[in-house]
């Protein structure tokens, strides 16, 4: 058991956010003074072994590229005695994870505002990324991850998209071969992703329609008592839906397409998808709040602890 504060090179640990498969999330404060920022430690029993050790460095290497007010900033890497460490910025705020779960006991969806701000915050950020190219021999970048859990959300409003792990394992395919799992979250993957053929932007957007779906409708698209039920509704790619008609009808249109079980049925890019739910917004009447987004993220804090990842 840690006990904290501990001092790691011209940081000290605060305190653990979160943990999760293959690293541990701390807030931290700069020993000299400043703003306290995020460390991201690759977990201790993985330290030793380099497939973990590559993946976690090429993270690094690959988010320090990455700037875009959409995306969570990762400032360094660093090693210290048999630890490394990722310096990202701290949100001060919650995961969409933790604000849908605070939603879902209260039994009431996020206001369609909030929905849509999430929802083209995190398209700004795909579409940034996918454009941006900077995989090895200038490939695009396919997140492969996009899930509540990483969507990451401010008291302004602010969206953010972290945790590009399972990104950088798929520019690295031997890496994710000797770690032998299906990467990323079942419920929130795309059929191609389910079934482990070629990936391109286009699953990041099944995703992300995967996502605001849950944000409207108050319930992932795809559920299951056990990981293979999951894997086979999202498969199929038939959920519920949702219950938006008249004006709504519009919105509906655009998650379906974004959600189509054929890529070739999707929108082509995000920011195909992200002019889609602008249109619908205007229709609808609703246009993406920031807030409205601050409001519910305020008060999910007040009623919860803090999640940031």
């Amino acid at each position: 058991m840690e006990v904290f504060p501990i001092d790691v090179g011209e940081y000290r640990l605060m305190g653990r956010l979160a943990a999760g498969g293959m690293a541990e999330i701390f807030r931290a404060d700069p020993v000299a003074g400043g703003e306290s920022v995020v460390l991201k430690r690759l977990r201790p029993q993985f330290r030793e072994d380099p497939a973990y050790v590559d993946r976690f460095v090429g993270e690094a290497k690959l988010c320090v590229k990455l700037r875009h007010p959409n995306v969570v900033r990762t400032h360094k890497l660093f090693k210290k005695g048999p630890d490394y460490f990722m310096v990202q910025e701290l949100v001060d705020g919650l995961s969409l994870r933790g604000l849908l779960d605070y939603r879902r006991r209260l039994r009431t969806p996020l206001p369609v505002a909030a929905s849509l701000r999430v929802c083209t915050g995190l398209l700004s950020a795909l579409d940034y990324v996918h454009r941006a190219k900077l995989g090895d021999e200038d490939v695009s970048v396919v997140h492969r991850d996009v899930n509540p859990a990483n969507v990451l959300l401010d008291r302004g409003g602010g969206v953010k998209l972290t945790d590009f792990g399972v990104a950088e394992a798929s520019l690295h395919p031997e890496l994710h071969a000797e770690q032998g799992a299906l990467a990323g979250t079942p419920a929130y993957m795309s059929p191609e992703q389910v079934v482990g053929g070629a990936l391109d932007p286009r699953s990041d957007i099944f995703s992300a329609g995967s996502v605001l779906y849950e944000c409207l409708a108050n319930r992932p698209p795809f559920g299951g008592e056990a990981e293979y039920e999951i894997l086979s509704s999202v498969k199929e790619a038939k959920p519920a839906p949702l219950k938006l008609e008249g004006k709504g009808a519009a919105l509906r249109e655009a998650v379906e397409t974004a959600m189509a079980r054929d890529p070739a049925g999707r929108f082509p890019t995000a920011a195909a998808f992200h002019k889609a739910l602008l249109a619908a917004a205007q229709t609808l009447g609703e246009l993406p709040a920031a807030d409205a987004l601050a409001e519910s993220v305020v008060e999910a804090l007040e009623g919860d602890e803090p999640t940031q990842v």
